[in-house]
């Protein structure tokens, strides 16, 4: 006899984090302590809105083989841009997902209303505060540079939102080449554009790579180029970002600042000249430090808000480490480089 075929199914807490290029999903057993992960694009052709996200649904499904009829005991996914109730604001990098009721599709797809919504780098600020490198500062910021750009202040403990849950949406920020621009040439959110992270993200670097090398390059191929040009107009966005985390540190007067994303791979080559810049120009300078979980912060911030909605103990700060030392980037699969820093 097959005893263990007579167990009931495991009751699982369900994490998403729908990026502006990829998607990770993550399932874990309080009961057994087995944590089960899965990765697939956010994109695909053809298909957006309510269809793109039954995609993304039925693709987590399959990559943690749920139990469609055992509802997971809590449910988080997070998204880029604002969440506002059970819709998601100012979000261009995702297939159409602006508009929707999230909530009621998740509901649905998962057959329970023990879901939470958020976004997706105020999620990472919450997991690398809990067991990351923000661990033991307040205030301290998380600034993340991926498909998008934005940061997430942690205040007291918690994440700060704003009135509208759209603090520290940065990429909205002027650059400083605006400054030298009158007033009426500055262009915002009502032009439709996102002035900073037009500057510096990974979606304005792959642009960039493809308008000056070419439709089949990306952002990698910029730094590898000697180009005086491309090497000039790398430096000007590095300096724009470098002007923005200083303008943070001394509006916030956070203790640490932790830089993750993509980016966070790259952290050594800029350390030591934005260190020098926050030394320099700002009164009581924070400690800037690399993001511990790189680019996977959203995901556990994910899973700490499923387990908040499941009002289950605090899950274990091991399974984290765990987790991120077996992580693998799929084949193919790079992230840019920063210029070596003037």
């Amino acid at each position: 006899m097959n005893h263990r075929a007579s167990l009931p199914p495991a009751r699982m807490l369900l994490a998403i984090d729908v990026g502006g290029t990829k998607t990770q999903a993550a399932s874990y057993d309080p009961a057994s302590g087995a944590l089960r992960r899965c990765r697939l694009e956010t994109h695909a052709p053809n298909q957006r809105g309510a269809a793109a996200l039954h995609r993304l649904i039925d693709g987590v499904k399959r990559g943690l083989a749920l139990d469609n009829d055992t509802p997971p005991l809590g449910i988080a996914a997070v998204f880029p841009g604002v969440m506002r109730g059970q819709h998601l604001l100012l979000a261009p990098n995702t297939p159409g997902l602006e508009g929707l009721n999230l909530f009621e599709e998740l509901a649905a797809a998962f057959a329970s209303t023990g879901i939470t919504l958020d976004n997706d780098v105020k999620a990472g600020a919450l997991a690398e505060h809990a067991w990351g490198a923000l661990r033991g500062s307040d205030p301290s910021l998380y600034l993340n540079v991926g498909t998008g750009l934005a940061a997430a202040a942690m205040i007291g403990g918690e994440v700060y939102r704003g009135r509208n849950g759209a603090a520290l949406e940065i990429g909205y920020q002027l650059t400083p080449a605006d400054s030298t621009q009158t007033p009426e040439h500055w262009r915002g959110w009502r032009d439709g554009v996102a002035p900073m992270e037009s500057a510096f993200s990974g979606a304005s670097l792959d642009a960039l790579a493809r308008q000056a090398l070419g439709e089949d390059r990306r952002a990698e191929d910029l730094f590898a180029s000697e180009d005086p040009k491309i090497r000039h107009e790398l430096k000007r966005r590095v300096h724009a970002l470098a002007a923005q985390l200083v303008n943070l540190a001394i509006a916030l007067d956070v203790e640490r600042i932790a830089i993750g994303g993509g980016i966070n791979r790259q952290f050594a080559l800029f350390e030591a000249t934005l260190s020098g810049l926050m030394d320099r120009l700002v009164p009581f300078p924070p400690m800037l430090v690399r993001a511990h979980f790189a680019d996977e912060a959203p995901l556990w911030g994910a899973l700490e808000l499923a387990r908040r909605a499941a009002g289950l103990p605090a899950l274990p700060a091991t399974l984290f480490d765990d987790a991120t030392a077996g992580t693998t980037e799929p084949a193919g699969t790079q992230q840019p480089t920063m210029p070596n820093p003037p």
